[in-house]
């Protein structure tokens, strides 16, 4: 049976009536393709095993190869990592800085905090909880921008899509810095460029 997928577009004028129609459906174990600040990107709500899985499969992702999390307020942070953000590092976020941290449950987790009056929406309305958040695309596959490009890509596996009227720009995907240990490390260039001082 053919999958039904809602697709919505944002414009500045209906992100808050889109996030809640979203957060239901995430909330219901749902995945969704959605802007982020960066790129497009596929969620889920962390911490729902069959949500989880389904989004390895759905990438085409091979299985323990953790996903990025976005979170909506820097109070989730401590839910995942009790690791000290640096204080040099903090003018980075919010923002497209992802930080691999020591994890409270797992050895490292790679954490995001992201604010756009779009998905400070959907945080609220999905409890401020994280969400796993790969990019829009095939696993190995370049990103994707154009609305049409990303509709034919995900139709037939995702619950919704969410996209910007017009598009989005072409950008990079968010910086990851690994913070576990010194001096850190930058795993991938990527929006944001990290001063080597805050690097030490």
């Amino acid at each position: 049976m053919k999958r039904k997928c809602d697709v919505f577009y944002i414009d500045g004028t209906n992100e808050e009536s889109v996030a809640h129609r979203i957060s239901r459906v995430l909330g219901g174990g749902g995945i969704c393709v959605i802007p982020t600040d960066t790129l497009y990107g596929v969620v889920a709500v962390d911490r729902c095993d069959a949500a989880a899985r389904r989004l390895y499969e759905i990438k085409r992702r091979p299985a323990g190869k953790p996903f990025i999390r976005l979170i909506g307020r820097i109070d989730t942070f401590s839910e995942y990592s009790r690791q000290r953000i640096p204080k040099r590092l903090k003018p980075y976020w919010p923002g497209p800085l992802t930080l691999v941290v020591r994890g409270v449950n797992e050895p490292t987790v790679a954490l995001r905090f992201a604010s756009t009056p779009w998905l400070d929406s959907l945080f609220h309305g999905i409890g401020y909880g994280a969400i796993l958040a790969p990019s829009a695309n095939r696993s190995g596959e370049t990103e994707i921008f154009e609305n049409g490009e990303l509709i034919r890509t995900f139709r037939s596996s995702v619950d919704a899509i969410v996209c910007v009227r017009g598009g989005i720009p072409v950008c990079k995907p968010s910086t990851i810095l690994d913070i576990t240990s010194r001096p850190f490390r930058i795993v991938r260039e990527g929006a944001v460029d990290i001063a080597d001082s805050d690097l030490r």
